[in-house]
């Protein structure tokens, strides 16, 4: 049976399990979870959604043990690759009566489009199979998974935040399964005759269960993470909407189920799809990873037959015997598939450990060299009422094997290179340019309310009203109701306003996380914290301290981090456009102040200013420049003039300009020369204000130039709706 690593203390498996969690939460994956229904005695009884937790303790196998399991798994695909091959093909099977045409034909998983069309170069390059052991040690599979296979990610994100939150101690020490990406890279080039083919994942977007998957693996392979909107078939070629334009698409590693690829040949259940991409896949001028048609082995009325078909079209029967759970599981479910009852394993759950059953799904790669399984997986943990071929554990569990590496998993030597630095879908970029502009406000509102707690809490002077103003300015709409305008009131506000736009922060970089570093994950997965924190009530100097720290750190990261193409340069672009926003918006607001006569006394006045400044960081820039006390025109210098200051207009202007000519986005160019020159020297209090108004015009004038095409308002953040509305 399978040797344990021996178990630590439950204070260490306690915080290990935390740990765990944690970073799992930073990736996004802490919330993964499927809606699907709960059965008990064959009756649906809830749905349910549970968390993706991996276990402290790993599953591990021995070196003999896995080589055994690989030989059965390559198998299995190889017969996968047989039965798809006859059943679009010359259907031996069905004349042979292997299967009968009923059969076939009752399922709903047969593509009629698939039928007769040119053979692509493989149906299979990633399968996936599901594999359970009994209490005496015999190995059966419960399920194959050729349609678009999930785990292999999973299985990739386990490893990756147990080895950073554990570590492998004691000289134990499992086979790397990163390597195993190089595999896909390689499998997927060679489904094109093209010379560096460029290759997309295609996902459901961030509402998909497994969405987390899709863009890890896409930001490991390096590929561009692609939903149904950014695709499009002209002249029965595959074309990827971009900034620069349509770009082809020569190879699609589809994460999605075969039904909702082409709505035009296939029942897409209300989903989009790619309108004529069959087509196009016909033609030969686009592949899929796995072919379309190969959801058929995954049929529950065919489960039964698939063994039988095996070693009637390869004359072997597969050495890892195919058992399917029915449709209506009660119990364990897989007890009463097995001749003996289904190994158990000891898991870490609420502070005990408690023994459950788990089932192994074991990751395989075809290319050119033949099949390569990769030597671990991921194990999942069963509930007594569990489906165990679907992915909801209770808690997944890291698959070791023990034993040196083995061989690389493919031939060295360099991999087709496409540099994919420029290509950015439209849909990618108009959620950097709202991750961007979000981050901007956010840091803003939380950099001068906490300067205002500062300064409230030293009690200097009568000025309560003077930064309740500015900050309403920046935070606002305010009043709210029937509340009273005050200070307090406001920071109530202003929190408000940064718990929407940390939301903000956190559903665009979902959507965008190929394009982050994992440390930025790291620092999303705190900001989450912070924004609860300002959620439960936490409204002190302390917690915006803490959120600006965390909001610079994530600036800080995407200046240093993200590759200078057009990505950074669309993200650069609405920090600048919101940067100057915000500057604008407080001159606005403070000019009258300043300007009135106003019973609060010089030095108040002063503080006032100074509050200012350092709500836009530039209190040290004024003071390397001026050496007088702060005065209203030194301040617009600092603020409105001084190129040298990051935070001025000048500087964010031209920052504006640059990456705007880096977009080719020409006519923005001209309309931002046109709102510089109205607040370079305004004639009337007003003139900040009015330059404000068209800077909001000019960032929508981006969206709809070049970005995406706004989607449905039900569909997007609340920032964007709000945004979309005002700068109309």
């Amino acid at each position: 049976m399978t040797p344990l690593i021996p178990a630590p203390p439950a204070a260490e498996l306690d915080r290990r399990q935390k740990l765990l969690d944690r970073l799992l939460a930073a990736e996004g994956a802490g919330h993964v979870v499927h809606d699907l229904p709960v059965r008990a005695d064959g009756r649906a009884v809830a749905l349910e959604s549970r968390p993706w937790r991996v276990d402290p303790l790993p599953y591990v196998l021995t070196s003999d043990e896995f080589a055994w399991l690989a030989g059965a798994v390559a198998e299995r695909m190889r017969a996968a690759e047989a039965i798809l091959s006859d059943l679009y093909g010359d259907r031996r099977l069905v004349a042979g009566r292997v299967i009968e045409p009923a059969q076939m034909w009752a399922t709903d998983r047969y593509r009629l489009a698939a039928v007769g069309h040119r053979a692509p170069h493989r149906w299979l390059t990633s399968f996936s199979v599901d594999v359970v052991r009994d209490v005496t040690g015999y190995w059966y599979a419960i399920a194959d998974h050729t349609d678009a296979p999930t785990g292999l990610g999973y299985s990739l994100l386990d490893r990756a935040v147990y080895a950073q939150a554990v570590g492998f101690t004691d000289g134990v020490r499992p086979r790397a399964i990163e390597p195993m990406l190089v595999t896909l890279r390689r499998g997927l080039a060679e489904l094109t005759g093209t010379d560096g083919p460029r290759i997309v994942v295609f996902s459901g977007g961030i509402d998909h269960a497994s969405y987390v998957e899709h863009s890890y693996v896409a930001t490991k392979l390096g590929f561009n993470l692609v939903e149904a909107a950014d695709l499009v078939v002209r002249q029965r070629r595959v074309w990827l909407r971009t900034l620069s334009g349509l770009e082809p698409v020569d190879v699609i590693h589809r994460r999605l189920e075969d039904h909702r690829l082409d709505p035009m040949e296939v029942n897409a259940a209300g989903h989009a799809g790619i309108p004529g991409v069959l087509q196009a896949r016909a033609e030969g001028n686009v592949a899929f990873s796995n072919a379309h048609g190969a959801g058929i082995m995954e049929s529950d009325s065919l489960a039964g037959v698939w063994d039988a078909a095996a070693e009637y079209l390869t004359g072997f029967r597969p050495v890892l015997p195919l058992r399917a759970p029915g449709a209506a599981p009660v119990g364990t479910m897989i007890d009463g598939l097995l001749d003996a009852p289904a190994e158990r394993m000891p898991v870490w759950r609420d502070g005990a450990a408690i023994d459950l059953p788990i089932v192994l799904r074991l990751h395989a790669v075809a290319t050119d060299e033949g099949i390569t399984v990769m030597p671990g997986g991921n194990g999942r943990m069963l509930g007594d009422f569990d489906d165990p071929r679907i992915p909801t554990p209770c808690i997944a569990k890291d698959v070791w094997v023990l034993g040196a590496d083995g061989p690389p998993m493919v031939r060295a030597g360099s991999l087709p290179q496409v540099d994919l630095i420029g290509s950015v879908p439209t849909r990618a970029a108009e959620s950097l340019f709202w991750l961007g502009r979000s981050a901007e406000r956010a840091e803003a509102v939380a950099r001068l309310t906490r300067v205002a707690l500062t300064e409230r809490d030293l009690e200097v002077g009568p000025i309560d009203e003077l930064v309740a103003t500015l900050l309403a300015a920046l935070a606002g709409p305010f009043p709210r109701g029937d509340a009273e305008f005050t200070l307090p009131n406001t920071i109530d506000v202003a929190a408000d306003r940064c718990i929407a736009e940390v939301g903000s922060i956190l559903a665009e970089s979902a959507s965008v996380r190929e394009f982050l570093s994992g440390t930025a994950g790291r620092v999303l997965g705190q900001m989450a914290d912070g924004r609860a924190a300002l959620q439960a009530g936490r409204r002190d100097v302390d917690t915006f301290d803490e959120l600006l720290l965390l909001l610079s750190a994530f600036s800080g990261l995407w200046s240093e981090s993200v590759v200078r193409g057009p990505a950074w340069h669309v993200g650069d672009l609405a920090r600048r456009v919101e940067r100057a926003l915000v500057v604008l918006e407080s001159l606005a607001a403070a000019e009258p102040v300043v300007g009135r006569s106003h019973p609060a006394s010089d030095r108040s006045m002063a503080t006032f200013l100074e509050i200012l400044l350092a709500g836009h960081d530039s209190l040290v820039a004024y003071r390397r420049r001026h050496r007088s006390d702060v005065e209203w025109s030194a301040v617009l210098a600092t603020l409105v003039d001084d190129a040298r200051n990051p935070r001025s207009l000048a500087f964010s202007a031209e920052r504006v300009r640059r990456d705007a000519e880096a977009i080719g986005w020409d006519t923005g160019v001209e309309a931002l020369d046109s709102i510089r020159s109205e607040w370079s020297d305004p004639t009337e209090p007003s003139a900040y204000g009015d330059s404000a108004a068209a800077l909001r015009k000019l960032a929508m004038q981006l969206t709809r130039e070049r970005l995406a095409t706004p989607p449905d308002p039900a569909l997007v953040t609340g920032i964007r709706v709000e945004r979309r509305h005002v700068d109309d």
